[in-house]
């Protein structure tokens, strides 16, 4: 690598701004970093593109070696150059479609350059599975653990749990772990009657539908604006015997899926503990219960043994933006499970085995959590509204939320912009938009106006 002066000097200079002076980095100096990052940044293209052409030689020199013929040869290499150009093409749309995505949860915001290269080293591990209990280690060595424990320890602590008598581990996302929590609940109480809000993530019908066993169950309607109507629970809790001597499993909701409501939790558990109906609760806070603690104007979950339920679920690639669909289940107390032989420890987690990219999802974790300024979360979504009035689009929008309810547009612009779209309880297309920190505001503005247009 050529450069026009001495990258070390650069460093020393910044280095000593940014760690041992009250001032920021000049703009000139800002502006001198990002050029040597870029021009490093091309560099390693150039360097990786010549490192495959280099490593194809060796590779089909193997392959030769181990007597395949010479057509053959070129013919494995005209199918690994036809499918690098293939996915090449799926890499710069993925990039670009990334701005256009508003239909759905997940928060892409930039990685953070310590990010970046703890996702360049996950690129050259082999597998890492973290198989059976989180918390006993077997026979398999090659598991992230100690980093997926570390990850449960965070949430742990920024949801108020001090003691050391909590149990968690690392998901493939919401649908494990309100599958968990399910089998928990039942374990628990195996002819208890299980209670869940029309709202509530489909993976709950999907459990109840795929179980082999028919549980006793009631859905409940909601309030008219997505939370679980508490008034109806406990009607059906105190009318059914069952409940009352077999014991309650209930799934409440922290953000819904469609709305972004919030059910009130703490009213329900707390009549439960008062008419002395023992119960199993868990809480899927999938979407917002990864929002840091300390943003402004926004539905934060904070003291998770205040709400008495006994598990909390959160997706990691929703607020926090980890880019592996995972998510974090944390128990207020110890799951026991079958030891098995084979793997040499307690098969307490549903799946068994289970990975994820531990480097850059503990250090995206804790950067969210900890180092984002308090109005990250909603200056976006006060822009996006104020959008929506200017250009005279209806919406809906719960208190503090950052989802917007509208009438569905054209097929063409939920297709462009990957909106969800859904059926109201009046039988109405709706969709939804939802809005997170990453969302450039010239394309905010820009589908504000494809939305009014489309509304004419």
């Amino acid at each position: 690598m050529k450069y026009g002066f001495n990258l070390q000097s650069l460093i020393n200079e910044t280095e000593d701004t940014v760690f041992n002076k009250e001032d920021n980095l000049s703009y000139e100096q800002e502006e001198r970093l990002k050029a040597q990052i870029k021009q490093i940044d091309e560099e390693i293209s150039s360097l990786e593109e010549m490192r495959l052409k280099l490593g194809r030689l060796l590779d089909y020199n193997a392959v030769k070696n181990d007597g395949f013929s010479v057509e053959d040869i070129r013919a494995f290499a005209a199918e690994d150059e036809e499918y690098v150009e293939k996915i090449n093409e799926l890499y710069d749309k993925n990039l670009y479609m990334r701005d256009y995505m508003f239909g759905y949860p997940v928060n892409m915001q930039d990685y953070s350059y310590t990010s970046q290269y703890c996702r360049n080293l996950e690129s050259r591990l082999y597998l890492m599975n973290n198989c059976g209990d989180p918390y006993q280690l077997g026979n398999y060595g090659m598991d992230g653990k100690e980093i997926e424990k570390q990850i449960v320890d965070t949430f742990a602590k920024i949801f108020g749990l001090t003691n050391d008598k909590y149990w968690g581990y690392i998901t493939t996302g919401g649908t494990e772990s309100n599958f968990w929590a399910l089998r928990e609940g039942y374990c628990k109480f195996p002819n208890g009657k299980f209670y869940y809000s029309e709202d509530a993530h489909y993976s709950v019908d999907k459990f109840l539908s795929s179980s082999v066993s028919k549980f006793c169950c009631q859905k409940i309607d909601t309030d008219g604006q997505g939370a679980i109507d508490v008034e109806k629970l406990k009607s059906a809790i105190l009318e059914d015997k069952t409940s009352k001597d077999n014991g309650v499993i209930i799934i409440l909701t922290w953000g819904t899926t469609c709305r972004g409501n919030v059910d009130d939790v703490k009213a329900i558990t707390e009549f439960l503990l008062s008419e002395g109906i023992p119960y199993y609760c868990h809480l899927d806070a999938a979407h917002y219960g990864g929002i840091p603690q300390n943003q402004k104007s926004a539905p934060t979950l904070k003291n998770v043994v205040d709400l008495n339920v006994d598990s909390v679920s959160v997706s990691l690639h929703k607020y926090i933006g980890t880019a592996r669909v995972n998510g974090v289940l944390l128990s207020l107390s110890r799951s026991r499970r079958n030891y098995v032989d084979y793997i040499g420890q307690e098969d307490s987690t549903f799946l068994g085995s289970r990975d994820y990219m531990p480097f850059s999802t503990l250090q995206r974790t804790r950067e969210i959590l900890h180092r984002t300024p308090p109005e990250t979360y909603i200056l976006n979504v006060e822009f996006f509204e104020n959008e929506l009035k200017v250009f005279g689009v209806s919406f809906e929008r719960v208190a503090d939320g950052n989802i917007f309810i509208l009438d569905k547009p054209s097929d063409e612009i939920c297709k462009k912009y990957q909106l969800a779209s859904f059926k109201d309880t009046a039988g109405n297309d709706k969709c939804h938009v939802i809005i997170y920190p990453f969302h450039k505001r010239d394309i905010m503005k820009q589908l504000a106006e494809e939305l009014a247009k489309s509304e004419k």
